[in-house]
C-alpha cells in the first residue's frame, strides 16, 4: 500500500474510534447515573396534635398545626447493597389557635420540635432496580419547645423524650434520566424525591405532655 494511502486509512480509522469511545462514555454514565451522596435535605408539612393533653384539648380539640418540619441528614457511611446511614438533625414549628372558654379573648400555642435522629436511607432497589422506592428508618431524641399567649401573657416551656419515623419516598430521577444526571455534573444534586413519614414524639413530661406519638409530614427532598 501506498504511503499517502496509509495515511487516509489511518485518519479514517481515528475517525470512527473517537465517536465509538465518546459514545461507550456517555452510555457508561447515563448506565450508572449515581454520584457518591453526602448530604440531604428535606421539606415536609403534616399535622401534628399532643396526645393525651386534656388542657390542649380543651382549646384545641380539633386543631392538628398544621406542622411545617425542615430536615437536613449527613450521611457517614454506606453499607454495600443497602444504604447510607448517618445523623439527621430536624426542626420545625406548628401553630394553634382557639377562643378561651367564657370570653372573647383567644389564646395562641406555638410548639417546635427539634428532632436529632440516627438515620437509615434504604436505597437499594432505587440503585440496583428500576424501582424507585427509597425506605428510611429514623430513631433518637425529640425535643419539643413550646410557647403560650392567652392574651394576658406568655409562658412556655420545653418537653423531650424519643423521638422515631419511618419514610416511603418515590425517586424522581427516572422521569428523565439525562436531565438528572446533569443536575448532578452541574449542581451536585443527585435525585430529587417526594416523601410520605410517619412518626411519634414521646415528648411527655408530666406538666408539659407536647408530644405526638403519631403524626405525619409529606413533602419534597434532595440528596447531594
Amino acid at each position: 500500500m501506498k504511503p499517502a494511502a496509509s495515511v487516509l486509512v489511518a485518519l479514517a480509522t481515528m475517525g470512527l474510534c473517537v465517536p465509538i469511545a465518546r459514545a461507550e462514555a456517555i452510555g457508561q454514565a447515563e448506565k450508572e447515573g449515581w454520584s457518591p451522596e453526602g448530604y440531604l435535605l428535606s421539606l415536609g408539612v403534616g399535622a401534628y396534635h399532643p396526645s393525651g393533653n386534656e388542657d390542649f384539648d380543651r382549646f384545641w380539640a380539633g386543631d392538628n398545626g398544621p406542622l411545617i418540619l425542615v430536615e437536613f441528614d449527613f450521611f457517614l457511611y454506606r453499607i454495600p447493597f443497602l444504604g447510607p446511614i448517618g445523623i439527621g438533625i430536624g426542626g420545625g414549628w406548628a401553630g394553634y389557635k382557639g377562643p378561651v372558654p367564657d370570653t372573647t379573648q383567644t389564646t395562641k400555642f406555638s410548639i417546635f420540635p427539634l428532632n436529632t435522629m440516627a438515620v437509615l436511607r434504604i436505597d437499594a432497589l432505587a440503585r440496583e432496580t428500576p424501582v424507585p422506592l427509597v425506605f428510611t428508618g429514623k430513631i433518637g431524641y425529640t425535643n419539643v419547645f413550646y410557647n403560650e399567649d392567652d392574651g394576658s401573657g406568655k409562658q412556655g416551656g420545653r418537653s423531650g423524650g424519643l423521638g422515631w419515623a419511618a419514610q416511603l419516598a418515590l425517586e424522581l430521577n427516572f422521569i428523565n434520566q439525562r436531565r438528572a444526571n446533569a443536575l448532578d455534573e452541574d449542581w451536585g444534586i443527585n435525585s430529587s424525591f417526594f416523601f410520605f413519614e410517619l412518626a411519634g414524639a414521646d415528648a411527655n413530661r408530666p406538666d408539659a405532655r407536647v408530644g405526638d406519638k403519631l403524626y405525619f409530614t409529606g413533602g419534597v427532598g434532595l440528596t447531594f
